[in-house]
């Protein structure tokens, strides 16, 4: 008896899949991940109209029912901080690094939204404690530009030396971005040593030639210096 009773439940599971049976658990399952597909779904397009508050909606009804999402999480922070709810951004976007504290975007968006909400020290925090995620270089030359965009320029100058000293002679960023951040200064003498360094990676660049024209040198291959050399 206990047999066909099995057998008989079995049965109603895969004649009726999508009438609600209470004792079809996997049924149950594919009803409620498709309705969060759609809820996903119905968010993306609403930010994608401009509709944030349709949006916020929509993504809070999804961290409700599914609060381990990361993607949920960082989504529903980001319309937050789109609407100016900085200190609920904050959390959520906390949480989307939490469970997933490799992905560079979640950095990056609660860095954005440390700087919009006033709050430069979080973000360098941050920033030091992320450093070495996506390689050592990258991370200290996030450092910068996060650094330099909340105007802490001593910060970003020190994290470009840093990238400079784990780069060495591998990649012209450091350079590049110390380049940047001089002209942001206005120190011209720091702004064409950093090009000299970054004209030793490429003698040829027609960029870099416009570069040191703007600062009224005459450009060419004999100004590259090697990386390295002492930077003030």
């Amino acid at each position: 008896m206990l047999k066909r009773s099995i057998v008989t439940v079995t049965a109603l599971c895969l004649m009726v899949p999508m009438v609600g049976v209470t004792g079809c658990g996997p049924t149950q399952k594919v009803k409620r991940t498709l309705a969060l597909n759609e809820l996903s779904r119905e968010a993306r397009t609403a930010a994608e109209n401009g509709d944030d508050e349709q949006s916020l909606e929509l993504w809070r009804e999804y961290v409700d029912r599914r609060p381990h999402s990361h993607f949920a999480q960082y989504n529903l922070g980001m319309t937050e901080a789109r609407l100016g709810l900085y200190t609920q951004a904050i959390g959520h976007l906390n949480t989307a690094h939490d469970l997933r504290p490799g992905e560079i975007k979640y950095i990056e968006g609660l860095a954005d939204t440390y700087i919009q909400a006033g709050r430069a020290q979080d973000m360098i925090d941050l920033m030091n404690e992320t450093a070495g995620e996506g390689g050592r270089v990258a991370g200290q030359l996030r450092l910068a530009k996060y650094a330099q965009q909340a105007g802490m320029l001593d910060e970003a100058k020190q994290a470009i030396r840093m990238a400079m000293s784990f780069g060495g002679t591998e990649t012209v960023e450091p350079y590049l971005a110390m380049a940047d951040l001089a002209r942001q200064a206005g120190d011209e003498q720091l702004e064409e040593r950093a090009l000299r360094q970054a004209l030793w990676f490429d003698p040829a660049s027609d960029e870099l030639d416009q570069r040191f024209l703007a600062l009224g040198i005459t450009p060419g291959p004999s100004l590259a210096i090697v990386p390295g050399t002492a930077m003030d």
